[in-house]
């Protein structure tokens, strides 16, 4: 659903105000290093987009994806002496205003409508039919629990806890439909549909390729239309109201 082109549909959610502050963490592999940290800010400037960043040490030279770089570039300040296979994680979060795109982990993803119909016949052989609405639900199954996303610490919290209260699984979800692309930077434009929604942990767990808390999302009440931009470089959603 999130090639890069237009006439493209895609799903956003966000808890109820989700803006994400920028945000770092480092931790670190090695007898001899005693501390490690991260500046955010700084951090920021080196890289495009949230994610998990693995700096290595070659016994020479601090690498990232087989690159040598200077730590200090990004931020990061080393307490001890790295020896060879050292490792530095750093978990980065982007500032947004907290939209997430769905379906990350998904082949495939359905808003079913679920409509409330009703046929019959009357006694003048007549045929009737009834149409009372909707109750869309789109089923996120598998959900791999991931700290770059922006839903992902409320619902790690949620799932654990077994909250269920309307302040603790209320958001915002998005339909979007992309009708403009600029092919050189990776950005989509065109309108979505805003309205609140449940969205609800089925189960905690998961396999081999990590925790998963699979997740329902039921969309509730009216729906507002509102413009979107979509970076596909940095998975950051704006959606702003139509002037």
């Amino acid at each position: 659903m999130a090639r890069l082109n237009r006439e493209r549909g895609m799903f956003f959610g966000r808890w109820k105000n989700g803006a994400v502050a920028e945000s770092a963490t480092a931790t670190e592999t090695g007898s001899e290093i005693s501390a490690v940290s991260v500046t955010a800010s700084t951090f920021g400037t080196q890289v495009a987009a949230s994610g998990t960043y693995v700096f290595k040490y070659d016994g020479t030279n601090w690498k990232l994806n087989g690159q040598a770089v200077t730590l200090s570039n990004y931020g990061i300040t080393v307490t001890g002496t790295a020896a060879a296979n050292d490792t530095i994680t750093v978990v980065y979060t982007k500032a947004s205003d907290g939209w997430e795109a769905i379906g990350k982990d998904n082949d495939e993803l359905t808003k079913e409508l679920n409509p409330d119909t009703e046929s019959g016949k009357n006694v003048l052989g007549e045929a009737t039919f009834t149409h009372s609405g909707y109750e869309p639900e789109i089923d996120v199954d598998p959900y791999y629990m991931d700290p770059s996303r922006a839903m992902y610490d409320h619902m790690l919290e949620v799932a654990l806890n077994e909250k269920h209260g309307e302040e603790d699984l209320i958001g915002e979800f998005a339909e979007a439909f992309f009708t403009n692309v600029n092919t050189e930077t990776r950005v989509m434009t065109g309108y979505c549909n805003v309205r609140d929604a449940w969205f609800v942990p089925q189960s905690v767990g998961g396999d081999t390729k990590g925790l998963a808390i699979p997740y329902k999302i039921n969309p509730t009440g009216p729906m507002t239309k509102k413009n979107i931009s979509y970076d596909m470089a940095t998975n950051i959603a704006t959606i702003t109201d139509i002037t």
